[in-house]
């Protein structure tokens, strides 16, 4: 924990305590009390209209939502609805913006350990959750050469949004061409690993989309598709089992039913001088420039 002076744009200065300061980057907004020094509230319980904050490192302005809580009398609270549950609620309830700073992080193992010897190409990939709303069932991948049992994935081409590459990546590696993507993810998951059948580390940035299917027209995939993986349709229920890629048993077990604040440890990013860094790195030093 740490406290700032924070600046008004109503030319005051009003003490702000962050939790974990690690995620100093990510705060998008600050809470008061209805009984404050520092702002006319009016009794007003929600988002204030005419006076903003300032973020103490980028100079940001953040909006302020007044609580009717005793605990912010003195201080107030920074909040950061992407990492922390009960800032997320309140993000929910006021709309706050959310700002992901810290990347859930998969690293390869065993076969898929970083290979010191090849190069690390980097790109931007997609998880597609498509579910059959008629049977809550999720398509899903099964390879045949390997062991690789997932959600559709692949790579972002050069103009396509993650939404479009969804879509695509769909209909080249099962058919299936009536689908509706629904949302996108507040979060980016990071994987970093040895990919052998391409004889190359690889450090994917993976966008989560999510879609529904609305029928089962399907078109012919190709014969290259074909030989490299079969599509399975797979019960909720059954997918923990069936799942054998990380960054998909994640999706599977916290995003499904809708974001929620990610409080893990992982690599920091949108946070400048933290960034490529693991949270547990940054929180152990801010920890012993403090003791």
């Amino acid at each position: 924990m740490r406290k700032f002076e924070i600046k008004l744009t109503n030319g005051k200065t009003i003490p702000s305590i962050i939790i974990n300061e690690e995620l100093i980057y990510g705060v998008t907004a600050i809470a008061v009390g209805m009984k404050n020094d520092y702002i006319d509230t009016s009794s007003h319980i929600g988002k204030i209209e005419n006076v903003y904050a300032k973020h103490p490192v980028t100079n940001e302005n953040l909006p302020i939502i007044v609580l009717n809580s005793d605990i912010f009398e003195k201080n107030s609270m920074m909040l950061v609805p992407a990492h922390n549950q009960e800032h997320f609620e309140l993000a929910i309830k006021f709309n706050l913006p959310y700002k992901q700073v810290v990347a859930p992080y998969f690293k390869g193992t065993r076969e898929e350990s970083l290979n010191p010897d090849v190069e690390t190409k980097f790109r931007t990939s997609v998880i597609v959750v498509i579910k059959n709303e008629e049977d809550n069932t999720y398509l899903c991948v099964d390879a045949l050469k390997r062991n690789c049992k997932s959600f559709v994935l692949g790579g972002i081409e050069e103009g396509e949004t993650p939404e479009v590459a969804a879509v695509r990546e769909v209909k080249e590696e099962t058919g299936y061409i009536d689908i509706t993507i629904k949302r996108k993810s507040i979060f980016a998951l990071h994987n970093h690993f040895y990919a052998a059948y391409k004889g190359v580390n690889r450090y994917a940035i993976l966008y989560v989309i999510f879609g529904t299917l609305n029928s089962k027209n399907r078109e012919k995939i190709s014969d290259e598709e074909s030989n490299k993986q079969r599509t399975v349709w797979i019960k909720r229920e059954n997918l923990k089992d069936f799942l054998t890629v990380n960054n998909n048993l994640f999706v599977s077990n916290f995003l499904l039913d809708g974001d929620c604040a990610y409080e893990g440890d992982g690599i920091m990013i949108n946070s400048e001088k933290f960034n490529g860094k693991l949270r547990s790195e940054i929180k152990a030093i801010l920890e012993k420039q403090k003791a």
